[in-house]
């Protein structure tokens, strides 16, 4: 028995040894990611998308990549744009866009900040247009998605 302390001590010694290093400090916290836009957009106006980025409390001023994708909802996300995103400060990142048409369009922010990708998605309606006409858009655009993705046949399309 004292010869088998004799080989275990040791190891544990050298195990605790090797685990007790200082650690780098890595933050578990998520990359909040807030889109903000005006409530009203008119087309062929120019308006700002700003993507505020925060991680805890802090504002986060050292984002490796962030870029604005805009799409028409009708046109689907295949005819999106995207655009690099300008470092404007106190944790915001613009971008300047005009919306050509009147519609109902996607806005998604991809940020990679701190070894991790966020991409939130906001809904933003171009001109004037009624609840209706809108939720009419919206579930048109739904049923179409939905239909496409239950549909796995080949009919000839090659890209």
């Amino acid at each position: 028995m004292n010869k088998l302390m004799l080989i275990v001590a040791p190891l544990l010694l050298l195990l605790v040894g090797c685990t007790s290093a200082p650690e780098e400090k890595t933050s578990l916290e998520i990359v909040e990611v807030d889109i903000q836009f005006p409530e009203s957009v008119d087309e062929a106006e120019e308006v700002a998308i700003k993507t505020f980025v925060t991680q805890g409390e802090e504002k986060v001023e050292d984002a490796q990549e962030v870029q604005i994708e805009i799409w028409n909802v009708e046109e689907g996300k295949e005819n999106s744009v995207l655009v690099d995103a300008e470092h404007v400060g106190d944790g915001v990142y613009e971008v300047k866009y005009s919306f050509e048409a009147k519609g109902v369009y996607r806005v998604q922010s991809h940020v990679t900040a701190r070894d991790l990708h966020v991409m939130p998605t906001k809904q933003l309606v171009v001109g004037d247009l009624s609840q209706e006409e809108i939720d009419a858009i919206v579930e048109s655009v739904e049923e179409n998605e939905n239909h496409e993705e239950g549909d796995h046949g080949d009919h000839g399309h090659h890209h």
